[in-house]
């Protein structure tokens, strides 16, 4: 426990002070600005410091009076909440669709005669981005951009998100009771962005002893009618899927279900029918409101999660996610956002952020190599090693378990097809899809001369795979709704060692030729045709990045080479320093990263001669390769050969974007 001093408001008196972990040695954490409030807690964005590196995190700390009070029910809050996660953080992977819990303790207050301790929970920190941390930012800021809530692809991603999130946590033995927009957080863009569960204030974990009293809980217009009457006699995960269809009304509209402010409006509007129609909302997306049926369809499994009487609603979160699913989806399986949605990352404002705060969120020197790294929209990862699989989950590096998978040894690359889910590749010519829950499905190829080298794209969809036969010939194979089409050859071609989407069917291809030049390309998979680029004469190109949404393609190579490429033409600048680039990435505003050893570079979107190359980070001890990018607006991070990780994060925006962090637990 840690002791602050006395100032006239104590919990003024955290911020700048460090607090040390109670659960793990050498670890502490520096208290920064305060970025939400409830009745019962405030919320700090904090720096948690240990021998391996530093990482961003939120802590929320019990307000004195509500403990003055309370007394052990309000202590009682945040020992479920760290029940509630802690359950949660034994798989690995963790579920991405659940706010991950770090650390709990307890501060003294030294002001109060007698002095007060006061618990605080150290939560995972979410990088909302530009279009904002919580679902109800993210549902405004939709509004702003394009006149309208959530289009039906989006929609749907989203509540496939939150109901993952809810099944895991029903699972654990949990009941959340207060699902609302404020207690979802998002992070990501497009097919990266993610929607997680946040904020177990009034959660119910099993074998935690405790009531409140008779305190009704959670928020009416969200609560089910069971939890603000508290009649725990019907209390059960049913009671979180009633909040769940207000929150999908909600992000589907950007209205409330239940348009109330007092319980017993609320209780009134419960037992009342029918229910509010989509339809007769007026920021409903257009492409939804086309199709009449669909809405009527949605209409009814709102309805029918909403019932007052419990036994009525869903059995579970995928039941409920079954029926209305369906009705969400089109026939593209990619989130392709609304242009509008991208213009506002190529504001002036987006591209004006003046500094940049750099941590070191793991020191360099594993005892394997990381081979491949496959990015999640929250900064986590799974990467391929020398001694098989790895996740990274912000604060460390976890062995994944292996178990259905050949030799760890023979696993080549990974590559995420979703949130959660990911594509590995092993030799010999044997694919596997991998979740939280472990290898889901195995395909082998047919071919054990065949050594699959990359992979992009969607099983589903539209993929490639660049692969090299037992005569070393490369080809590009194309998978069309899982049916393979005629091989591509690249005469000429020695390795790929890179690729990247910069289209719904174009990929951009990086390598070397047989005669040791560089290779670059776009191959266009449904027509059949590859097009080289126009490139200097280097050794190799090592990596590209792409992004679809704004059809932006970057290729790096040795000595300092870029070749960028956009919707109009593709040109060649050279990188300060004339480094090995080993690494890239294009970010949702069209920004462009590329790293080496030590070091990372950022240039700001433009044409040719428009932008340079601007030095972002360098630390020469880091000896290491940068074999990975990932890069949102306003944030970067960086992995090593030997696992080291390095993290930018913009500090305008995340000032701009903190403030109404989802609140803290209440009473």
């Amino acid at each position: 426990m840690t002791s602050v001093p006395p100032p006239q408001d104590p919990l003024l008196a955290l911020i700048g002070n460090v607090v040390r972990s109670e659960r793990t040695p050498g670890v502490v954490y520096r208290f920064g600005q305060k970025v939400g409030e409830g009745g019962m807690a405030i919320a700090y964005l904090a720096t948690r410091s240990a021998p391996e590196g530093q990482c961003p995190v939120v802590i929320k700390v019990m307000r004195p009076a509500c403990m003055h009070h309370f007394g052990e029910t309000a202590a009682l809050v945040v020992k479920k909440e760290a029940v509630a996660l802690g359950r949660l953080n034994e798989r690995v992977p963790a579920t991405p669709f659940v706010v991950k819990l770090l650390d709990v303790g307890s501060v003294w207050i030294l002001k109060d005669n007698p002095p007060t301790e006061l618990p605080w929970i150290a939560l995972e920190y979410i990088h909302g981005g530009a279009e904002g941390t919580t679902l109800t930012d993210r549902v405004a800021s939709s509004i702003r951009a394009t006149g309208f809530a959530f289009d039906p692809a989006r929609a749907a991603h989203a509540i496939s998100c939150l109901a993952k999130g809810l099944m895991a946590v029903h699972e654990v033995g949990v009941i959340h009771r207060d699902i609302k927009p404020d207690n979802v957080l998002c992070c990501g863009f497009g097919d990266q962005e993610i929607f997680k569960v946040a904020d177990f204030g009034v959660a119910r974990p099993s074998g935690v002893a405790g009531t409140f009293g008779g305190i009704p809980v959670g928020t009416p217009g969200y609560a089910a009618p069971e939890l603000i009457v508290s009649d725990e006699a019907n209390l059960s995960p049913r009671s979180d899927l009633f909040s769940l269809a207000a929150v999908s009304f909600f992000l589907l509209t950007g209205e409330e279900y239940f348009p109330v402010r007092t319980i017993s409006d609320a209780i009134i509007q419960y037992q009342s029918a029918p229910r509010r129609s989509l339809l007769d909302t007026g920021r409903l997306s257009p492409e939804l409101r086309q199709r009449e049926a669909a809405c009527r369809a949605i209409d009814a499994a709102l309805a029918r999660a909403s019932s007052p009487e419990p036994g009525n609603r869903p059995a579970d979160a995928d039941a409920y996610a079954a029926a209305l699913l369906p009705w969400l989806r089109t026939d593209s399986r990619r989130l392709r956002p609304a242009a509008r949605r991208v213009e506002i990352f190529t504001s002036p404002r987006a591209q004006s952020i003046p500094g940049w705060q750099w941590l070191t969120r793991q020191m360099p020197g594993t005892d394997h190599i990381i081979r491949s790294v496959a990015w999640d929209g929250d900064g986590r990862c799974l990467a391929a090693t020398t001694q098989g699989l790895v996740f990274w989950n912000g604060t460390s590096w976890q062995p994944a378990p292996m178990q259905g998978l050949p030799d760890p040894e023979s696993v080549r690359f990974v590559r995420r097809l979703a949130a959660g889910k990911w594509l590995i590749g092993c030799e010999p010519a044997t694919f596997a899809t991998y979740t939280v829950e472990g290898v889901r499905e195995v395909i082998r190829l047919g071919d054990d001369t065949m050594k699959v080298k990359l992979f992009s794209g969607d099983l589903d969809d539209l993929a490639i795979i660049a692969a090299t036969d037992e005569e070393r010939t490369t080809s590009l194979h194309t998978l069309v709704g899982r049916r393979w089409i005629k091989p591509f050859p690249i005469a000429g071609v020695a390795a790929l060692s890179s690729v990247a989407r910069v289209g719904d069917a174009r990929w951009l291809l990086a390598g070397r030729r047989v005669d040791g030049s560089g290779f670059a390309a776009i191959f266009a998979p449904l027509e059949f045709e590859l097009t080289p680029l126009e490139t200097p004469k280097v050794r190799a190109f090592l990596a590209c990045g792409g992004h679809p949404d704004c059809e932006i393609g970057l290729v790096a190579g040795v000595d300092g080479a870029a070749v960028l490429r956009d919707d109009q033409r593709v040109w060649t600048e050279t990188v300060a320093g004339h480094a090995d680039l080993s690494s890239a990435v294009v970010d949702a505003a069209g920004g462009c990263w590329v790293g080496a050893a030590g070091r990372i570079w950022h240039r700001e979107p433009g044409g040719p001669g428009e932008r340079e190359w601007q030095s972002a980070w360098e630390d020469s001890s880091w000896t290491a390769p940068i074999v990975s990018l990932f890069a949102d607006v306003g944030l970067v991070i960086g992995v090593t050969a030997d696992g080291g990780v390095v993290e930018g994060r913009s500090i305008e925006l995340e000032l701009g974007t903190m403030i109404g962090y989802g609140p803290p637990p209440r009473i």
